[in-house]
Formats: structure tokens, C-alpha cells, sequence
């Protein structure tokens, strides 16, 4: 990572997206396509996705990023799809664990009524409610729990899968998972100091929007304003992440090299 940090240091890679030729344009492209999100979901956000991959391919193939030209639609709703497949598969487990906890916390609160109703002792009944109660909200919270640790293991691997299918143009590269574990393991603190640079910038446009959700006059307009937060903080990812990769994959074939010489 400290070869990452001289040749791309986070002063320049935080203003990339503002100094490309026509860059105004090009941004305002992509945060209408996540505001319109909002309105047809997945379907604009999906060219997003392609263009995000776009930024990233400069990064792996080693060039300094900008923002490239909004054109060849066809081949950004390609990758945008293939993004989309990703993200399906790596956060899913975390999703269907939380709804399967809801559901069946839902359920047995549902039931309760009917069950009393059925029931030929009332009093023991509701003896047992307080009880059949804190169950419920066992499972709900037990499931919320690990629901979003798994969510968390598949954002934190999304990346590394991403960048290795887009640098190998397979999609199904991204969900072979020893490759793509061997190019993290040789970089490891390059990818921790990655995920802490993007934890810190989300923390403080996150605060910022949360500021203006509790005005009055700015909480109208939060979708104005978290599409461009939204199209920045995947930009500068999509880019560091990139040149990670790219570091991680040549310092892993430095070492094999080494270790057949």
C-alpha cells in the first residue's frame, strides 16, 4: 500500500472526480441517474454500476483515474448488470437471514392472539405470553445479528471479488473466492488501510447528510443531496480499490516468482 500512496496519494485520488475534462457534465450524468433511482429503481442505477467498473478498470490497468465519457450504454448496462449480480450474491445470505427473523418474529406475534383465543386456559395462556414474547425478540435480534455480520463479510469482500472479476473480464471470476483470497492475503494492510480511508469518507458525508435530515428545510431535498455523495464515495472506492488490487495481484506474483527462483 505505500507504493499505492505515492503514486496516488488521497489528496489527488479525492479530487479526481472533479478534474477531468468536462467533469461537470459527467458528474451531473451520474447523480441524475441516482436520483432518478429513487423513481425507477435499479434500472438507471444499473448504468451507474457500469461506469463505476469503467473508473476502475483505469486503476487496474495502472493509469491515473478521471471521468470518462458517458457513451456505449450497451456495454455499461453489461457491467452494470454483472456489479449487480455481485452484490446479489455477496449480500444476499445477510439478507434472507434478516427477513427469515422478521418473518418468523412477525409470525409468532401474530399467532399469539389466535393462540390465546384457541387456548382452553386463558390464564395460562397469558401466563406463558411474556415468555413466548421474549423468544420472539430473541430470534428477531439474534437474526439481525448475524444477518448484518454477514452482510458486513460480503461488503468487505465485494470489493477484492469485483476488482478480480473485472481485471480478469469474467464475471464468474468474482465468485472464485481462492484467487481472489490469495491476492487480499498479500496485501492485507493495503486492503485494511483502503477500507479505513472509505469508512472515514462515508463516516463524514454520512454525518453531513444526517445534519440535514434534521433541517427542516434541507431535509426536503436529502435525495438531492445524497446522489452526488452516493456517485463521489463509489467513484474515489471504485478507484482506490482499483490501484489496490492492481498492487496486491503484482506483489502476489513477486512472491511466487521468488519463491520459484
Amino acid at each position: 500500500m505505500s507504493e499505492t500512496m505515492s503514486t496516488l496519494s488521497l489528496k489527488k485520488l479525492f479530487r479526481f472526480p472533479f478534474q477531468a475534462p468536462n467533469w461537470q457534465s459527467r458528474f451531473l450524468v451520474g447523480s441524475a441517474l441516482i436520483l432518478a433511482n429513487y423513481i425507477i429503481p435499479l434500472v438507471p442505477g444499473i448504468f451507474v454500476g457500469g461506469y463505476i467498473l469503467r473508473v476502475m478498470r483505469q486503476t487496474l490497468a495502472g493509469q491515473e483515474p478521471d471521468l470518462p465519457a458517458w457513451d456505449d450504454w450497451g456495454e455499461l448496462a453489461k457491467d452494470g448488470l454483472s456489479a449487480t449480480v455481485v452484490g446479489l450474491v455477496y449480500f444476499l445470505p445477510g439478507i434472507l437471514v434478516v427477513i427469515a427473523g422478521m418473518a418468523l418474529t412477525y409470525s409468532g406475534n401474530l399467532s399469539l392472539p389466535l393462540a390465546a383465543s384457541s387456548s382452553g386456559d386463558p390464564e395460562e395462556m397469558m401466563a406463558a405470553l411474556p415468555a413466548i414474547m421474549l423468544v420472539t425478540l430473541a430470534i428477531l435480534f439474534i437474526s439481525m445479528f448475524v444477518g448484518i455480520s454477514l452482510f458486513l463479510l460480503g461488503a468487505i469482500a465485494m470489493p477484492v471479488a469485483t476488482a478480480h472479476f473485472v481485471a480478469q473480464g469474467d464475471l464468474m471470476a468474482a465468485f472464485r473466492v481462492r484467487q481472489w483470497w490469495r491476492i487480499l492475503r498479500a496485501d492485507k494492510l493495503g486492503y485494511f488501510i483502503s477500507w479505513v480511508v472509505m469508512a472515514g469518507l462515508f463516516g463524514v458525508l454520512y454525518s453531513g447528510a444526517m445534519v440535514a435530515y434534521y433541517t427542516v428545510i434541507l431535509c426536503c431535498l436529502i435525495p438531492i443531496l445524497t446522489a452526488p455523495i452516493s456517485l463521489y464515495v463509489s467513484l474515489v472506492g471504485a478507484a482506490l480499490f482499483g490501484q489496490t488490487y492492481r498492487e496486491s495481484a503484482g506483489s502476489l506474483l513477486n512472491q511466487e516468482q521468488e519463491a520459484a527462483a
